[in-house]
């Protein structure tokens, strides 16, 4: 059913591949492989297949090729079928689409959520050209870019357990959703991310910033230290009381770089007041501000609330409630806690009394059951960011159609 041409192999022994087609007909397989062949593309998967093919063999690589051909001809709901195709793809992912409807309607739609170009059937090998540019390495610019989300997650005050949360979000992500997940610690004289993941810091975040105006984006993923195939951490560990290396506003261009390749960029924030923090703000698509059950981070969460919102981009924030430590009263109850802020908090996340302890000491993820609460907590975040609903909630919401029903 496919055609494969000289692969380099993952360190899975995965195959991967700079050109990945799925055709709905042999006659187009042809085709496809006649273009492959006259522009002498080494690194290629042809096969036939339908978008859930497609999917399934995107999930199984470490990285996502430079160009990818799907048909459309089987698919029912295309825009659909290519939203959960988006989800396994990096966002640097050039995707032209096949088809037989000569659309005008689908066409713009395809365009708008980040297809570069939609070709209808029969197509030629002198189309395929026209259209992908093997020597440049991109497809002609009918499109509109796709990127990646940069999601801030900041602490009313500290010690509110937002490296705990954000790192763990990301770990699911990159892990349960097969995500690509930059994590960036802001904090240049070294949190407590880099042990949690059981890494070790290369100074990458300094360098960056350092050397913004000669960045591309090989020389960003050199400065990522790597945990597992999807999940990498940008960071610095400068001795206390070094200055800063590098001038105001230079993050914005390693999160450009950065959303190029990656599904998502998590942003620990640390200190709210650092400048550092102000340039996240200003460039997150979303915030989760972290606070505890005390007087102190109620204060604190309304100016931190003022000072994220009262801002350009204005990026849509949600409150996260923590409880990290076993103290059971004098606790301000979360009622009193939303009326004084004057919002809905979106999850309280359950003390964990060992389970999180231990796993961050060895560098590991809580281990399911013993940190189940904290765990679901962590799910359901993710399927906030993602749109996915957790099978709780799905159950739920067949229940409640069969009831309807």
């Amino acid at each position: 059913m496919s055609t494969e041409f000289s692969f380099s192999k993952s360190k899975s022994g995965t195959r991967n591949a700079d050109f990945i087609a799925f055709v709905a007909d042999r006659k187009t397989e042809q085709m496809v492989k006649s273009f492959v062949l006259e522009q002498a593309m080494p690194h290629a998967h042809i096969a036939v297949g339908n978008v859930d093919d497609a999917i399934a063999y995107l999930a199984k690589i470490d990285r996502s090729p430079l160009f990818l051909l799907v048909d459309l001809q089987q698919s029912v709901m295309p825009l659909s079928d290519l939203g959960r195709l988006a989800e396994v793809c990096e966002p640097s992912v050039q995707v032209v689409a096949l088809g037989e409807r000569n659309d005008v309607g689908l066409f713009r739609s395809l365009l708008k959520i980040g297809v570069r170009d939609y070709l209808v059937k029969p197509v030629t090998v002198e189309l395929l050209k026209r259209t992908i540019s093997v020597t440049e390495g991109k497809v002609s610019p009918v499109m509109l870019a796709r990127a990646g989300k940069t999601i801030a997650f900041a602490g009313a005050r500290g010690g509110v357990g937002v490296t705990t949360l954000a790192l763990n979000v990301a770990r699911h992500l990159s892990e349960d959703t097969h995500r690509r997940v930059a994590y960036v610690d802001l904090d240049l004289y070294g949190s407590a991310a880099n042990s949690m993941l059981g890494l070790q810091t290369n100074n990458g975040l300094v360098d960056v910033l350092q050397n913004v105006h000669r960045l591309d984006p090989q020389y960003v993923e050199r400065t990522l230290v790597a945990k597992g195939t999807r999940l990498f951490m940008l960071s610095a560990e400068l001795e206390l009381g070094a200055a800063r290396p590098f001038s105001a506003g230079a993050l914005q261009r390693v999160l450009e770089l950065l959303c190029d390749s990656f599904h998502y960029v998590i942003l620990d924030v640390g200190n709210v007041s650092d400048p550092l923090a102000t340039e996240a703000f200003d460039h997150a698509a979303r915030v989760y501000v972290v606070a505890d059950r005390s007087v102190h981070a109620t204060r604190s969460t309304i100016r931190l609330l003022r000072h994220i919102e009262d801002r350009d981009n204005n990026p849509p924030t949600s409150l996260l409630l923590n409880n990290p430590n076993a103290a059971t009263s004098g606790k301000v109850q979360p009622g009193d806690f939303m009326q004084a802020v004057g919002r809905t908090v979106l999850y309280e996340i359950p003390f964990e009394a060992k389970a999180l302890a231990t796993a961050e000491n060895l560098g590991e993820a809580p281990k399911e059951k013993a940190a189940n609460g904290f765990n679901q907590m962590i799910t359901r975040i993710g399927g906030d960011l993602t749109g996915q609903q957790t099978s709780a909630e799905r159950s739920f919401f067949n229940k409640l159609k069969l009831r309807r029903g």
